[in-house]
């Protein structure tokens, strides 16, 4: 539900600043039918080449302003923290409810455990515990920002890499089938995906550091 409403949220922006979703009109006219003589004589002189040539300049003009008007600007690391907050804890609450519609892609072979509950849920806390930090310098425009978002990226890594014995020694188990631990990767790199992209655009971001009173 969080993602369809973040998806809609854009479409609708993305409509509401279109040109092309845009309607222009003039007036309109309310003619009864016998009023067409009335119309005739009105548009016998009239002279439709020059009326589409006219507003045919108009439309050329309309348009070069809204591509302006619409033009964006970067957004600024504060616009910015707060959609990396919303990734955060959207999955903090996303996968581990994921987790518990699809349980029976997860149960074990006696169908008496669910893996990856408390794991997915482990690791998404992890996540929103390392990456609240980044957050609040964002939020506050403070230089060492990418150096603090490029630490908790490869967190999440050394993260893996202590997992994956953990990891192993439940495959070791034989309690789960491997269809188990492919939905869990596919699930956790999904997961990781969307983190590392954002933060990508975090580093890539050429902003404008909120300077010291003392400098």
């Amino acid at each position: 539900m969080l993602l369809k409403t973040i998806v809609l949220c854009q479409i609708g922006g993305y409509l509401r600043n279109n040109r092309w979703s845009k309607i222009y009109f003039d007036y309109t006219i309310e003619l009864d039918d016998e009023d067409d003589d009335w119309v005739e004589k009105q548009t016998k002189n009239v002279d439709y080449e020059k009326i589409k040539d006219k507003y045919e300049n108009k439309f050329e003009e309309s348009d070069q302003e809204d591509e302006y008007v619409t033009e964006k600007a970067p957004m600024t690391l504060p616009q910015l923290s707060i959609r990396l907050g919303i990734i955060i804890y959207g999955e903090l609450m996303l996968f581990p409810i994921l987790i518990q519609i699809f349980s029976n892609l997860f149960e074990s072979l006696d169908m008496q455990k669910v893996f990856a509950t408390k794991d997915i849920f482990m690791l998404c806390i992890f996540t929103a515990f390392i990456w609240t930090i980044p957050l609040f310098y964002m939020y506050y425009n403070q230089k060492a920002t990418k150096k603090i978002v490029a630490a908790c990226m490869a967190g999440e890594i050394i993260r893996i890499l202590i997992y994956l014995p953990v990891f192993v020694s439940y495959y070791k188990s034989q309690e789960y089938s491997l269809r188990v631990f492919i939905f869990f990767i596919i699930l956790d790199i999904i997961r990781l995906a969307i983190l590392f992209i954002f933060a990508i655009k975090v580093l890539k971001s050429e902003q404008e550091y909120a300077q010291n009173p003392r400098d």
